[in-house]
């Protein structure tokens, strides 16, 4: 028996809550069906209060409260369960308050720098922030008041975020980014995309279109599903279960990077003039603004060699070849007035034969150890932001197994997820030094030449999760235990305040830093509101602190006995 789950997914937020959760809403009568969760892509934007808008990485002419607030108070609640990943335009700081994952307001949950959830019987992956070459490596280095670059950086993935994803091994039904993974654009319709974002093109020529990070972990992973946002377009491809997206290896994330495997596939020609799309008078193209807090408009030539090479132990050798077998195609179903959902099944596997591995921590890695469905594609959906006229929201259809659902499916915390957290956390980097993985890394030329810790280290993590977590249970549902922590304006505030803060812009958009792969160069990814339409309200009251510790932090922390080494850092 199977059973199905109804997912709807939304490109980046912006803060348009109200207008997501109305128009998902309109959709489900319309249908007739009833949405389980809601999955957002990123640029959520939780500001509460003008030190959360201060710290958000964009112009302050661009800024603006929204309407989140009120869901932080309890004046209004999501209708349906909500889980998202950061992305590059976020109240920072309240994200550094839930760096694993929690609750930002009832029935909304932040899946943290990285993180992994269960849903009705769905395992959801998930990675925030994007793609810069020169922060990549470093630590978790900004504190308190995150002032400067540092405000800027807090959005940008980590070696250490892909290092924890790429332990997973059980495997995954959806990944979420924010970011593209690179390459992705030359399994789906590369000329259309380029019809609509004309300023593409030379991205896509390049080959640095997207993140490699995400590349990585798509072709580590392999999930049925990949959704992602940020490029303010709809665009779907497929990834088949025989093709390789990148071939590279940890190593191999380098700047500029257009070198490509055999099995990769060319882009398409771009040598025909596109056509340009019709302007639209909702959003404000700025061409030369780059995703973080400045201007970066400096030409920047590709690097001689790679930046980004740790110093890992060579590749073991292997000539384990993934089994052949038929690939299961299935159709995105698109909200259109004439299109209802279909039923797309996408469970990760029906049983799970992989070795648990030796009891000795010596052991190599096990070349087994594959979070790979054999026959499995991945489909990849990335959607537009939340505007008129735009396809910012699809709706699907999920087949899971019957004894997964309740009447009532609930998020849960993933076992496997927990045990890589204990695993990985006493190596967590808290400088601008570069991240080195556990010495026990080894790369695996079988597993995409990655660092993999020995599956004996992670099965002792897994024993003591499922002892001390889940208390020999199968399941453990993460407890509803929000609790605001932090001033929020008046109930009547408008959306649109900005507190001040637009006619103080401090000119740091101008300077430019003019370096490092993934500057968001001429890609005309506005995403905020109209300039100039801001209420004239002013914050009353002390200014709120920077970092509020969360108690679901807290708890967490305790629950898997680690320690919360970022929000208690006050300087």
């Amino acid at each position: 028996m199977r059973r199905q789950l109804t997912i709807a997914i939304e490109g980046c937020c912006h803060g348009q809550l109200d207008d997501i959760y109305r128009h998902l809403q309109q959709q489900q009568q319309r249908l007739n069906k009833t949405v389980d969760l809601l999955i957002i892509c990123g640029d959520f934007q939780a500001v509460r209060n003008v030190t959360d808008l201060e710290t958000m990485s964009c112009p302050n002419k661009y800024k603006q409260v929204g309407g989140f607030y009120r869901y932080y108070t309890g004046e209004r609640k999501a209708p349906i369960p909500t889980v998202f990943v950061g992305g590059n335009h976020e109240a920072s700081n309240h994200m550094r308050e839930l760096y694993y994952g929690g609750w930002v307001a009832p029935n909304i949950y932040y899946m943290g720098g990285s993180g992994v959830v269960k849903f009705g019987g769905l395992r959801i992956g998930g990675i925030t922030g994007i793609f810069k070459d020169f922060d990549y490596a470093k630590g978790y280095y900004e504190t308190p008041p995150f002032r400067g670059p540092g405000r800027a950086s807090m959005h940008h993935v980590r070696s250490y975020e892909a290092f924890k994803m790429l332990q997973i091994r059980k495997p995954l039904d959806i990944v979420v980014s924010h970011d593209w993974p690179q390459y992705i654009e030359r399994y789906g319709n590369t000329d259309e995309l380029l019809r609509k974002k004309p300023f593409f093109e030379a991205e896509v020529s390049r080959g640095d279109l997207g993140s490699p990070v995400n590349a990585l972990l798509l072709e580590r992973l392999r999930p049925a599903w990949w959704f992602s946002a940020h490029m303010h377009v709809r665009f779907q491809a497929e990834v088949g279960p025989h093709e390789s997206i990148f071939n590279e290896g940890w190593n191999g994330i380098t700047p500029y990077s257009t070198q490509g495997g055999e099995n990769m596939r060319r882009p398409a020609s771009v040598a025909d003039k596109p056509i340009a799309a019709a302007a639209n008078q909702d959003e404000i193209v700025m061409s030369a603004i780059s995703d973080d807090d400045e201007d970066n408009t400096t030409t920047c030539e590709p690097p001689s060699r790679p930046r980004l090479a740790l110093n890992l132990p060579p590749p073991k050798h292997s000539a384990a070849e993934e089994p052949s077998a038929e690939s299961v195609v299935s159709e995105i179903t698109k909200v259109e007035p004439d299109m209802a959902p279909k039923q797309v099944d996408m469970t990760a596997a029906e049983t799970d034969t992989r070795p648990n591995g030796d009891s000795s921590l010596e052991q190599e890695v096990s070349e087994t150890a594959d979070p790979k469905v054999p026959g499995r594609p991945t489909r990849f959906l990335a959607l537009d932001k939340c505007l008129p006229r735009r396809q910012f929201l699809e709706i699907i259809d999920i087949e899971v197994p019957d004894d997964t659902l309740g009447e009532h499916p609930q998020l849960e915390y993933d076992a496997e997820w927990l045990a890589i957290l204990r695993l990985c956390h006493p190596h967590m980097p808290l400088s601008e030094l570069p991240f080195s993985p556990s010495a026990e890394a080894q790369l695996s030329e079988a597993a995409s030449g990655i660092p993999l810790l020995p599956e004996a280290m992670l099965t002792r993590e897994l024993d003591w999760v499922h002892s001390n977590v889940f208390s020999g249970g199968d399941r453990m549902f993460i407890p509803p235990n929000f609790m605001p922590m932090a001033p929020t304006p008046p109930p009547g505030t408008p959306d649109s305040a900005s507190f001040g803060l637009a006619g103080h812009d401090t000119g740091m958009w101008n300077r430019g830093r003019g370096r490092g792969r993934g500057n968001g160069r001429g890609r005309g990814r506005g995403g905020y509101a109209q300039a100039g339409q801001h209420s004239d309200v002013e914050w009353v009251g002390p200014r709120p602190y920077v970092i509020y510790p969360n108690p679901q932090t807290d708890e967490l922390c305790k629950l898997l006995g680690i320690e919360d080494k970022l929000t208690q850092r006050r300087h």
